[in-house]
């Protein structure tokens, strides 16, 4: 599926951002990231997400703590502190490229799958290319091995140059022999990397 925005969004309004509780200054953004053990509570965040006109509301779960699901949030995401920038670079639809690709409406899909997320991540650097695309899509696969009940899963291929439809059918079908739900759902995207001879798969599942 090609990109494009909800009509009720322009342009040039930046997809993705994280956002923290002292910022001067929330400005506008389809897609909000918090990381929940930052010190939000209902009001900030309904705040938040009024002042950036925020299409979908997502919390990132960093580390293990307790806090209260409330219905303005939709998805919460479990990562590591250090993967935050790649979970946001995944859920940043502008950056697909036309030949394969999510909106926010794709988005919006997958967290109603769930309440709780993982996100996980492979990747290799070398040659040849294919090659190395098997050897990622299979570290990803055994990543998600326990998701293999889930409802719906988003993955984002990362390559230097533009991958050939080989190599996107070779993961996306990878994926779809390791659900064994019918009805599971599965969003592929593609971006871009400047980092030389290197291919990444990132991944977000529903977990419940």
């Amino acid at each position: 599926m090609k990109y494009q925005l909800d009509e009720s969004h322009e342009n040039d309004i930046p997809c993705t951002a994280l956002y923290k509780p002292n910022m001067d200054c929330f400005s506008p953004s389809i897609i909000v990231c918090f990381i929940m053990n930052d010190d939000w509570n209902e009001q900030m965040l309904r705040e938040l997400k009024e002042k950036t006109g925020a299409y979908l509301l997502v919390g990132l779960q960093t580390v293990d703590s307790q806090f209260e699901v409330l219905n303005i949030i939709d998805g919460v995401i479990n990562c590591r502190p250090d993967e935050v920038n790649d979970v946001i670079a995944l859920l940043d639809v502008k950056a697909a490229s036309t030949l394969i690709g999510i909106d926010v409406v794709d988005v919006k899909r997958l967290f109603e799958c769930g309440n709780s997320f993982q996100f996980v991540q492979a990747s290799a650097t070398g040659e040849p290319e294919f090659d190395m695309i098997k050897v990622v899509t299979y570290n990803l696969i055994s990543l998600l091995a326990k998701a293999s009940d889930t409802k719906g899963v988003l993955v984002g291929m990362q390559s230097m140059q533009a991958l050939p439809l080989e190599s996107i059918a070779y993961v996306t079908e990878a994926v779809e022999g390791l659900l064994s739900g019918d009805e599971a759902s599965i969003y592929c995207s593609s971006s871009s990397t400047d980092e030389f001879n290197t291919f990444g798969l990132k991944a977000i599942y529903a977990e419940e």
